[in-house]
């Protein structure tokens, strides 16, 4: 009688064990699927405001400062519908370190020049 209570005790751990395996799935897949139909646009601000917002869909591949704008020695490249920092003047340039952002929730942040680098999905953003 003890070795049919074993066997059942057995089931029961793989099919909770299949269960948990089956939920973390479901949940990892709805966390980081790709956003189907979603554009992600890109957004710049510095001290809080924002200052450019771009679709990187439509985005042509180029390189831009915000100087002008802003007086901040900031520059930016874009290309194949990614973007990133280059060319900042803060001492660590922990900024352009951080790569390309091209997924909603990616963000770069360059602190001593107050600039934020942040993708959002275009449903975010309306």
């Amino acid at each position: 009688m003890e070795k049919g209570r074993g066997k059942q005790a057995r089931r029961i751990e793989w099919i909770t064990f299949a269960f948990a395996l089956i939920v973390c799935l479901i949940a990892g897949w709805k966390i980081y699927r790709p956003r189907m139909g979603e554009e992600t646009v890109a957004v710049i601000t510095v001290d809080g405001k924002e200052i450019e917002r771009i679709p990187l869909s439509q985005a042509e591949n180029k390189t831009f400062s915000i100087q002008g704008k802003t007086g901040k020695p900031v520059s930016f490249e874009i290309q194949d519908q990614a973007i990133r920092f280059i060319q900042v003047d803060c001492p660590d340039h922990l900024c352009e370190k951080a790569g390309w952002c091209k997924e909603p929730g990616q963000r770069a942040i360059c602190m001593p020049n107050r600039t934020a680098l942040i993708c959002y999905s275009s449903k975010e953003l309306s």
